[in-house]
């Protein structure tokens, strides 16, 4: 259960895992040479105690290990309904098409293949729900809640409703067991993606590229490759009290671009510097569809 509890620290799976603390502090560093004349805002914000301990932070701890506890308790049932999904998909595709039994000496390719899939598929779905959640109004009465932090730092991105999380934890589901399923049925072969100490190698190279600033108060751009990836800034806009309606991706910006939600990041930070009440400038009302 400890293990469980803190698989925010001991995950490779999970964004604030410790290993990936090291490049986040070296990408920050990097960020504060080239920017000198903003050093004092690293130095004042990372290295003081009131940005990590605050009452938006508290409420973010609090989340965090409930949200963990949970899933806890609900473990095997995310296995065990992935694994249904995956059976229900096959079973599908058994009434209108015959399964393929392959026999391929070596199946690296495919998996080269099915883990871009799965990737992409995971990113996609991933933007479709947050979309929804600002979207909607029943959705948003949930989502808010992330949004009513007035101290972004690494561990906001664990600032979600219970039921939010939820959500996302049955996304993911649904997505790796119909990927699951169309793969055995279609390739003859129960294929995995391509994983580094038990986690997918999209999702490592994703949170050393300082995935944990996007919740933070350094503003780090892409240039041209935001028009194709997520930059830390362009999430930062993302929390704006008047930029909630762009940049809801995750890693590809490309969803973005399709619904013309994309925006290029900004060379401040867009949420409140100071803690303010964030949450009283926010409307129970969902955003309005383009």
């Amino acid at each position: 259960m400890i293990d469980s509890i803190f698989s925010w620290l001991l995950d490779p799976a999970m964004r604030t895992f410790y290993g990936y603390w090291i490049p986040t502090l070296l990408i920050a560093l990097m960020w504060a040479g080239l920017n000198w004349q903003t050093r004092k805002t690293l130095i004042s914000h990372w290295l003081n105690k009131e940005y990590w301990w605050n009452a938006s932070t508290r409420q973010d701890y609090s989340l965090m290990f409930f949200n963990r506890g949970l899933f806890f308790l609900m473990g095997m049932t995310w296995i065990a309904f992935t694994i249904d999904t995956a059976q229900s998909v096959y079973w599908l595709l058994n009434l209108v098409s015959t399964p393929h039994s392959g026999d391929y000496q070596s199946i690296w390719w495919l998996t080269g293949v099915y883990t871009l899939c799965l990737f992409v598929l995971d990113d996609a779905s991933r933007f479709l729900l947050h979309l929804a959640m600002h979207k909607f109004s029943w959705l948003w009465r949930i989502h808010q809640v992330h949004h009513t932090a007035t101290s972004l730092t690494p561990f906001s991105t664990y600032r979600l409703h219970p039921l939010e999380s939820l959500l996302y934890q049955l996304r993911a589901s649904l997505v790796h067991g119909v990927c699951a399923g169309c793969a055995y049925f279609w390739l003859g072969a129960q294929l995995s993606g391509w994983e580094l100490w038990g986690a997918s190698i999209w999702v490592i190279v994703f949170n050393s590229l300082g995935a944990n600033l996007r919740h933070s108060n350094i503003p780090i751009k892409y240039g041209p490759l935001e028009k194709w990836l997520i930059s830390p800034a362009q999430h930062q806009l993302h929390h704006g009290i008047k930029t909630m309606g762009a940049n809801y991706g995750s890693f590809l910006a490309v969803w973005d671009r399709l619904f013309n939600s994309w925006q290029a990041g900004q060379g401040t930070v867009a949420y409140p510097s100071k803690h303010q009440p964030l949450v009283k400038q926010l409307s129970m009302r969902p955003l309005k569809w383009h």
